[in-house]
């Protein structure tokens, strides 16, 4: 299952051409907003740290553990979303597939990392771009820009992230007057979400594919 992070391993010698490497990328991802690659890299370049931070948090917790120790992947095959759509509607396996269905949306769609040195680390950030969905899905939210503005600030609140922040900063001033002030009435009660519900990173979701979506967000401490 790390057969294509393997393969898609990009090492890079010291810190001169990881920091010219990030500028690059930094400047691509700004002149090619809508090239999910750019941004994607930047964030593995920027965000080192912060998945060492991530990692140590899944190993203290015992789902995160297992979730290291069985690097579950999220891709086209082990989601069929055909599959998926014949759950019960209320499930969140139902949920997920639909919201991928009515958006044309694949799984398989995301990047690979590709700077990250170390093959564990770079796991970690892969799963926390193969679960970005399913957080859509559990906070109810859609994709539209503001959609996507207020999960990354949730996203920036639990994880940390360069990235994220990045993304939740600068993105909220691509909004028009009336977005950004929902924004404004919308930013503490994400927040306070972010804060108490359970490490996202820690939810082994392939385990939850039948649990009934209310439960599950009332167990994640999400309502």
């Amino acid at each position: 299952m790390l057969r294509d992070l393997i393969n898609n391993h990009t090492p890079l010698k010291g810190n001169f051409e990881r920091l010219s490497t990030l500028f690059q990328c930094a400047i691509n991802a700004y002149k090619y907003p809508l090239n999910g690659n750019h941004l994607s890299q930047l964030g593995e370049l920027s965000g080192y740290y912060c998945v060492k931070d991530i990692h140590q948090r899944m190993l203290q917790h015992p789902v995160g553990q297992r979730i290291l120790i069985d690097k579950p992947r999220v891709t086209p095959e082990t989601f069929k979303i055909e599959e998926l759509l014949k759950l019960d509607e209320n499930t969140f396996g139902h949920q997920y597939g639909k919201f991928m269905k009515d958006r044309d949306f694949s799984s398989g769609e995301r990047p690979i990392v590709k700077y990250i040195p170390d093959l564990e680390l770079a796991y970690v950030y892969q799963r926390y771009k193969e679960i970005h969905d399913f957080i859509h899905v559990l906070l109810m939210y859609d994709v539209s820009v503001y959609d996507e503005i207020v999960v990354k600030w949730f996203e920036m609140a639990q994880l940390g992230l360069p990235s994220a922040t990045l993304s939740a900063f600068v993105g909220s001033f691509k909004l028009n007057c009336q977005e950004k002030q929902k924004l404004i009435e919308t930013l503490p009660e994400i927040l306070k979400r972010a804060h108490k519900s359970e490490f996202i990173m820690n939810v082994y979701f392939e385990e939850h594919i039948s649990t009934d979506i209310t439960q599950l967000r009332k167990s994640l401490r999400l309502l």
